[in-house]
């Protein structure tokens, strides 16, 4: 990505480009109008001073969803917020790079940006452009939120980062793994970080979580000295992240216990007292430290079997003709797999991320792929298999919909695109317009499931 070199000259009497205490969306970019995004400036706004700017980018060009998510604390924080409605991950001809250098042009030119506190976040290929955006910038962002999703491959974390990294990641997310590595790499390299674990799946985080970490972005600016401290917002998140460590603790949870008191002492260190969260961290090491050796050790386990998956899912794309799906289903041992996920304990959580994990090739990468090169009859079997882990969704269906319509079985896929429906899928313009469903749209039935879904605006 080249970024582009934009000089900040603003008159004091320029007009914002935005009503303040509103998100407007869209917002054009003067060099390249096809591309926009979603802004949202604090009610208190004005042009007379420097503001700090948080840039988002989803990886499904949803500007809005993303504005809407961090509006509450940039309001309560003082923050612009600029999201991005044109980054997009898993598609190599995505505009990310032309809408990043579009996107942070127009938002100097038009804005009066602190450049000692412009940061950027991004969920799944949206964490890994924002991760690429703050190395090039070298200095230029102060902060990441990374949101299920780390580095890109070719760029890992090196010593000497000037950038904090908060980042979260659901108890389900395939990418969980991942962010717990992460985890390591950040400690080992003495990178300021903090990395929070939610109940969910691989998606945003809740309002309150996204508002912690640009919190967080806050604490880290009052250690650097570009902020002054504010003492209400460091006692209040003390107070919650204190609360945390103390009922883990009292519910005999010692390695969570040990965690939040270890993340809370890293937090506020330099900006209060933490010698009772000190006292925790020494009070729980020995205790926590067999728990954690042992998640450790389920956890390594648990990527070499993500490992294994991936490779008799590979075998769907071997041979002469692809293996029954059921076959694929029982080699990847998913009847016992959703046993394990229904128990409430680590081992339960670390079922749910593996079928989490399969589900995520089975019903997207390695199908998309075979879609592509005209693979059907393979495609369809990967839909079949992640249709079998989780029968309740609708998007395993739709996938057989469109398989069996390349197939040109016509019966197949109307049934499959029946329970598509019947599982929730409301797409209406993607089914109208959908390519590989050419096939089954002048059959009578489609129109009749047609008539099932809601109009476009």
């Amino acid at each position: 990505m080249r970024l582009l070199a934009v000089v900040l000259a603003l008159a004091a009497d320029a007009a914002p480009v935005a009503r303040p205490g509103a998100i407007v969306d869209p917002i054009p970019c003067a060099a390249n109008p096809k591309l926009s995004y979603a802004l949202y400036l604090p009610a208190r706004f004005t042009m007379d001073r420097r503001w700090p700017i948080l840039y988002v980018f989803d990886p499904r060009r949803r500007g809005q969803l993303g504005a809407e998510l961090f509006r509450e604390v940039a309001e309560r924080r003082g923050f612009i917020v600029a999201s991005s409605n044109d980054t997009e991950s898993d598609n190599p001809n995505a505009p990310n790079g032309d809408a990043v250098n579009a996107l942070w042009a127009d938002t100097h030119t038009r804005l009066p940006i602190d450049p000692q506190r412009t940061y950027a976040t991004g969920f799944s290929g949206g964490a890994r452009l924002a991760f690429t955006l703050a190395q090039l910038l070298n200095g230029g962002l102060a902060g990441v939120i990374a949101v299920g999703g780390g580095f890109s491959p070719d760029r890992s974390p090196s010593k000497g980062m000037k950038f904090g990294v908060f980042g979260t990641v659901g108890t389900r997310d395939f990418n969980y793994y991942e962010m717990r590595q992460l985890d390591a790499q950040l400690a080992k390299l003495a990178v300021p970080h903090r990395i929070e674990v939610w109940e969910g799946e691989h998606a945003w985080p809740p309002v309150a979580l996204a508002a912690q970490a640009v919190e967080w972005l806050d604490l880290q600016a009052m250690k650097r000295g570009v902020l002054p401290p504010d003492p209400a917002l460091i006692e209040a998140y003390y107070a919650r992240d204190g609360q945390v460590a103390r009922a883990h603790e009292a519910a005999g949870e010692l390695a969570d216990a040990f965690v939040a008191w270890s993340s809370l002492a890293a937090d506020l260190d330099g900006l209060r007292d933490v010698a009772e969260a000190r006292a925790g961290i020494e009070r729980l090491r020995k205790p926590a430290a067999e728990e954690l050796k042992r998640r450790d050790k389920f956890d390594n386990r648990s990527i070499a079997l993500n490992q294994r998956a991936s490779a008799i899912l590979e075998t769907i794309r071997s041979g002469d003709v692809p293996p029954p799906p059921a076959r694929v289903v029982g080699d990847l041992q998913i009847a016992e797999l959703k046993k394990q996920a229904e128990q409430a304990s680590y081992e339960g959580q670390s079922a749910q991320r593996r079928l989490a994990h399969i589900l995520a090739e089975a019903s997207f990468y390695v199908p998309r792929e075979l879609m592509n090169h005209r693979e059907y009859r393979r495609a369809a079997t990967c839909y079949e298999v992640a249709a079998a882990i989780r029968p309740e969704g609708p998007y395993p269906q739709f996938g057989l919909a469109r398989a069996y319509a390349r197939l040109g079985s016509k019966r197949a896929a109307l049934a499959a695109l029946a329970r598509a429906i019947d599982n929730g899928f409301d797409d209406r313009e993607r089914v109208e317009s959908d390519p590989d469903l050419g096939s089954i749209r002048t059959d009578p039935g489609f129109q009749e499931l047609l008539d099932r879904l809601p109009k476009s605006n």
